[in-house]
């Protein structure tokens, strides 16, 4: 069965590579204009690096279970990440930061021009603790076998660290609040992790919808396939590769599925492609699409309507309060023409119906942005929209949790229109 599931799997990310022949990632003349070192990587104030561990138990969780005793990876799987504090050096409300496909935990605080683009001190800023992690696959973190890393696994791992907060068996004192903040895959992450155990506070998603757009997808998956981690100079060294783990190809990081070109510095597009890119495991490729509410295949022309496919309802399960922002222009997330963000009270509504009054989704749009939110020239702007929502919905010390969870349904989900900060300044 784990063989016939690896096959399944790498059919799955090939059948991406193919469909993508001819328009994959070109090599860009800047690639290798700001070179930094992986023993360079900064911290910012208030932050140090913290490692935990995760029992191996954790790769049985798979959307298709594997025979009893087919798992062989060291009993405890090391997960790394950055712990970030206040001034203060404490923290009751702690966000628990997943990144995702090819980056790491730095994806969160980063070392170009952190004043501006490091989400972590704008949260410890404001009196929040954040720990970010290089979830399993990446960065630091264990790498098992990356057939076996999959949406489940991510999941499993994301539960297990969010209650070794909780316990304070991270940071050495418990949190008394977890806010779950999750960027693409990560989000996706998050969600599933709260359909099953609803566990945290609230849950913040970035760069992620309940639909998908084929095209954009097909073309940033379309050179992973021909670029294993393995070989890659920029990825060869992390421990534990074997040849279902992939990377983008150098260069090529200056996409419009990735940026609104028109508004990132190249500077950042270089350190994005020379210090930021990282792994996507075979398991991670292949147990995403099935996760999405919907496919989406297009407008319907002369309609104003959209053709889909439906696919999955996990999402209902949520009873935490949920919050999504995305980029104006996310060529993956925003639907076709763009139409699901035209406004934060269109993306509101695009959402809502895939999840229960319970979860009380709001939703945010990022003008002039596209799927890398933390790396546009206003990613500021996200931060603030980002801290506003947890403010209301949790706050530094948790004090709001209780009230907002009691009120939270008469200005969320389809009623968009009313209620504390409508967020965005393209709000109607």
């Amino acid at each position: 069965m784990r063989r016939s599931r690896f096959k399944l799997a790498h059919a799955a990310l090939a059948t991406l590579t193919v469909l993508g022949l001819g328009t994959g990632l070109a090599p860009s003349a800047s690639a290798e204009t700001f070179p930094i070192s992986n023993s360079q990587l900064p911290l910012s104030p208030g932050c140090s690096f913290v490692d935990t561990t995760v029992p191996n138990e954790v790769l049985n969780h798979q959307l298709v279970p594997l025979p009893v005793g087919s798992i062989t990876a060291p009993p405890e799987l090391t997960i790394h990440g950055r712990l970030c504090l206040p001034a203060s050096g404490a923290a009751k409300t702690v966000m628990l930061a997943l990144h995702g496909i090819t980056y790491t935990n730095q994806y969160w605080d980063s070392g170009y021009q952190p004043e501006t683009y490091s989400f972590v001190r704008q949260m410890t800023a404001a009196g929040y603790g954040v720990f970010a992690i290089d979830r399993l696959g990446y960065g630091k973190s264990a790498h098992p076998s990356g057939a076996l890393v999959t949406l489940d696994v991510q999941a499993e791992v994301a539960h297990q660290v969010l209650q070794q907060l909780r316990a304070g068996k991270i940071g050495g004192s418990p949190f008394q609040h977890v806010i779950l903040v999750g960027h693409s895959y990560g989000t996706a992450t998050s969600w599933l992790e709260s359909s099953i155990y609803n566990d945290a506070d609230a849950v913040i998603g970035t760069g992620w919808g309940s639909s998908i757009q084929l095209d954009p997808l097909v073309r940033f998956f379309s050179g992973f396939a021909r670029n294993p981690a393995m070989i890659d100079a920029k990825t060869a060294s992390a421990v534990g590769l074997d040849p279902t783990y992939f990377t983008p190809p150098a260069g090529g990081r200056d996409q419009d599925f990735l940026y609104v070109l028109s508004n990132v510095d190249q500077g950042m597009i270089d350190y994005d492609q020379n210090v930021l890119r990282d792994t996507v495991t075979l398991g991670e490729g292949s147990t995403f699409i099935n996760r999405y509410n919907k496919l989406s295949l297009g407008a319907i022309p002369s309609t104003g309507q959209e053709l889909s496919l439906p696919l999955s309802t996990h999402t209902e399960q949520i009873r935490i309060p949920m919050f999504l922002v995305d980029g104006e222009k996310d060529l993956f997330f925003c639907g076709p023409g763009a139409a699901h963000c035209a406004s934060s009270q269109a993306l509101q509504k695009e959402e809502a119906q895939y999840f229960a009054p319970a979860a009380c989704i709001r939703a945010a749009v990022t003008p002039a942005a596209g799927h890398d939110l933390n790396l546009q020239h206003n990613a500021p702007d996200t931060y603030r929209t980002i801290r506003t929502w947890a403010d209301q919905a949790v706050g530094p010390d948790g004090s709001q949790a209780a009230a907002y969870r009691s009120s939270c349904q008469a200005y969320s989900g389809t009623n968009g229109t009313s209620g504390p900060a409508v967020f965005g300044p393209l709000a109607a």
